[in-house]
């Protein structure tokens, strides 16, 4: 079903034994297989690509996600880190894994992604935007323009920073800063600010569907996707937050997933292991 396999994985000794099974198997059954460590990913090497497989942790599938801007490609995770809110745990042995994969024994959850503009420059993401004054300790103004068919509101604020996730990155930095934990199969966007002086602002939800959102800083601006700087803004620089109908393509092999254990027991482990 799937002839060209990319496998993209943690480099420790355990995720590499699990890649050399997980590859061997896709060979032997006729699939051809290119093999990248997180850290020297070569996004053009794995466009044409019908499966990757990301054997790590969330850190390992952000990276991968990120790399499949505008392929259609399917994505099968493999737990082998410490924080797994985005796979489900093995359940039986990695080559009867890919031989279920293979044979189309699989179901497919579609993640919504949100799309970030900086001008004419746009890229989805997973997770979360996060937008952060680069003075770090002191707090600086923020705005929030929101347009939807029904709400055109304009938001002021004083703080560290803001965060417009996914449904699927609620459970990720938004969670930690406070906001809403949502099944990842809506489309929404919500909006967490950070450390915001006025007390009683909370996080906002909002429906992907024709919502725009447009958020600046006073001063300078660091400017994250998915963990990872993408950019410093200049005083008052706008980015465009909106949904997107470029859907990332998950394989699972249950119909429903666990996903207040997921994102409890990766994190209670995450901590415990340092």
């Amino acid at each position: 079903m799937f002839s060209k396999v990319a496998l993209i994985y943690k480099p420790t000794l355990k995720c590499i034994e699990m890649v050399k099974e997980i590859s061997n198997t896709f060979t032997a059954k006729g699939s051809e297989t290119i093999l990248f460590t997180v850290d020297d990913l070569l996004p053009a090497e794995i466009e044409n690509s019908q499966l990757v497989v990301v054997v790590g942790g969330d850190g390992t599938f952000l990276k991968a996600s990120s790399s499949l801007q505008g392929t259609g490609a399917f994505i099968l995770p493999i737990h082998c880190g410490r924080r797994g809110a985005f796979f489900d745990p093995i359940s039986k042995p990695l080559s009867e894994i890919v031989e279920d994969v293979l044979r189309g024994d699989f179901i497919v959850q579609y993640y919504p992604r949100l799309k970030a503009c900086r001008g004419s420059d746009c890229k989805v993401f997973i997770n979360e935007l996060a937008l952060t004054s680069i003075d770090q300790g002191k707090i600086t103004g923020f705005s929030i323009i929101i347009n939807t068919p029904g709400i055109d509101s304009r938001l002021e604020f004083e703080g560290d920073g803001l965060l417009v996730a996914s449904s699927p990155g609620s459970a990720a930095y938004n969670l930690s800063a406070g906001g809403p934990l949502v099944d990842a199969w809506n489309s929404l966007i919500i909006i967490t600010l950070l450390n915001p002086m006025q007390l009683n602002l909370r996080p906002i939800v909002l429906p992907s569907f024709a919502t725009r959102i447009r958020v600046s800083c006073r001063g300078f601006a660091s400017m994250f996707l998915d963990g990872e700087k993408i950019a410093t803004l200049s005083r008052g620089e706008e980015i465009t937050v909106s949904g997107s109908n470029n859907y990332l393509r998950v394989l699972r092999f249950k119909p429903r997933r666990d996903l207040l254990g997921n994102v409890i027991e990766s994190r209670w482990v995450s901590f415990h292991q340092g």
